[in-house]
Formats: structure tokens, sequence, C-alpha cells
């Protein structure tokens, strides 16, 4: 792989079980075998179950990379590399991968952990680049502009690297939601999938939406992507239909 060697377990019947101490951000990177003579894309499925109770559907749509190959098994080739990602609390949490009925062969997955990191200094806060008026979201009486986020209305913002882009967010809850909701945000670079983010949030307490009464922000979350030299457009939409997100884009 660019003479850079990566193991990647695969997931079968019997699962891959983690415990993992949080917090931390965990980054899912999946591929799919395919038979060297397939060349279009693949579709490919697996599921997350966090500490024995959520469960998340992840589902991936590559083309064949036909730089990657297995000394182990030669008469494959391997799609494009999905990511998702999910941010873990403080706690210890267990994590299950389980293959899905409806892939014909074994995903093959690494994970990653990554600390949170503090901004620091010489943070840009980004303005997308189409979007409707800005929500002003309250909180300990100290007033913060937020973008709303539909899957019907993405936004995109310009970054130039090399930088980390952090996409602050919060679920709009409303009266029909439980106090606990989970929700996940897609980022492209044109047709390119950087990531899918998976969230877990509850009812904020501390927080309101200005103008908004029957609406309740979610407690903030987060999510970063390495944005390499040059100059970038980045398209972020929500990937569950019927929810709404507040996001804020920090750049540093």
């Amino acid at each position: 792989m660019n003479s850079k060697r990566r193991l990647y377990y695969p997931i079968k019947s019997e699962g891959l079980h983690y415990s993992v101490k949080g917090p931390t951000r965990l980054e899912f990177i999946t591929r799919y075998p395919v038979l060297k003579k397939k060349k279009q894309s693949h579709s490919f499925q697996y599921l997350i179950i966090l500490n024995g109770k959520d469960t998340v559907d992840v589902n991936h749509r590559y083309k064949v990379q036909k730089t990657i190959e297995s000394v182990q098994h030669p008469k494959h080739k391997y799609t494009y590399s999905g990511n998702y990602f999910i941010n873990l609390e403080k706690g210890v949490h267990t994590l299950e991968l389980l293959k899905s009925n409806e892939s014909k062969y074994p995903v093959l997955i690494r994970v990653n952990s990554k600390e949170f990191e503090s901004l620091g200094k010489g943070n840009i806060v980004l303005t997308p680049m189409v979007h409707q008026s800005a929500v002003k979201l309250i909180s300990n009486n100290k007033e913060v502009q937020y973008y709303e986020c539909t899957s019907e209305l993405p936004l995109q913002v310009k970054a130039n690297g090399r930088k980390t882009l952090r996409i602050m967010n919060r679920l709009e809850f409303s009266d029909s939601m439980g106090q606990e909701e989970s929700y996940r945000l897609r980022v492209r670079e044109g047709v390119k999938i950087v990531g899918t983010y998976y969230f877990n949030t509850e009812r904020s307490s501390a927080s309101e939406i200005d103008g908004r009464a029957d609406k309740v922000p979610g407690k903030w979350r987060s999510c970063e992507i390495s944005v390499p030299n040059g100059k970038h457009v980045y398209s972020v939409e929500v990937a569950d239909k019927g929810k709404a997100v507040l996001t804020r884009f920090i750049l540093y």
C-alpha cells in the first residue's frame, strides 16, 4: 500500500470485542475484499454495539483501489477505505463489532484511538459559504452563533491547510424526542466522503436557542478533520433525515 503496511482484522461471525477508556475519539477504518476481476464499486456493512445497548449500522460504498494488495490473499483487491468516527465520553466503554448479513465477505477493519486536542491560539471561526441566518444560542449568559444543518440543507465551508477543522455541533431537540438522542454528520470533499461521525447527546439544561421556544439544544459535541496543504471546500450534512443540527466551524 504505497510501501506502507497496515494490519486489518476481519469481522467474522464471532465479532470483535474491545474495551476502551474515554474520553477519546475512535476512528473505524474499513475495506472490503473483492475478486480481482471485479472493478465496479461495492457496498459493505457492519454493526457497532456500544456498551451493550446502542447499535450503529454502518454502511459504505466504495470503488476498488488498484494500489492495495495483500500478501496473504493475492487473488483479491480491496476497496478504498471507509471511515467512521465515534466520540466516547469519560469512563470505560465496551465495543462489539459484528458482521452484517448483507455482506458476502468479512469486512476488514482497524481501529484508531485519538485524544481530544485543545484549540490553543490562532483560531479562525469560519462562516459557511451559503447559509440561512445564523442561529443564536445562549449559554451561561453568552451568545454564540451557530448555523443550522440538515440532510436537505448541507453547509459548505472553505478551509486552507495545513490545519485542523473542528466542527462544534448541537442537536436540536423537538418535543417529540426523548431525553437522549443519537445522530450522524457526514463530511464530503467533492464526491469523496471524508468521514461519517456518530454522536450521542442529551438535552442541555444550561443552554437555549434564541427565538425557538419549542426547541432545546443538546449538549455540544465535536469532530475534527485534518485539512491538507492547499485550498479545500468541505460539505457537511446530517445523515439522519428529520433531524437538524446546529454547527460551528473552527480552523486551528
